[in-house]
């Protein structure tokens, strides 16, 4: 997570204004940062994939009548 946190961070505002060598992330620096967004995007993946999996559910049951 720091490591991410990190990589965004020289990504968005380098220390000094021309500080082109503290702009640049490691590779694991954004290594880290790709993992937490496939982390993320798998959660709501799953998410979306039980909510319509939900819905497909109580669509095919038939309502008590």
């Amino acid at each position: 997570m720091l490591c991410a946190y990190v990589c965004l961070e020289k990504l968005i505002a380098p220390l000094e204004v021309g500080d082109t060598e503290q702009l640049s992330p490691t590779r694991t620096e954004l290594g880290s940062l790709v993992r937490l967004v496939n982390e993320e995007m798998s959660r709501r993946i799953d998410a979306a994939d039980s909510a319509t999996r939900a819905m497909r559910a109580a669509l095919a049951t038939p309502e008590a009548v």
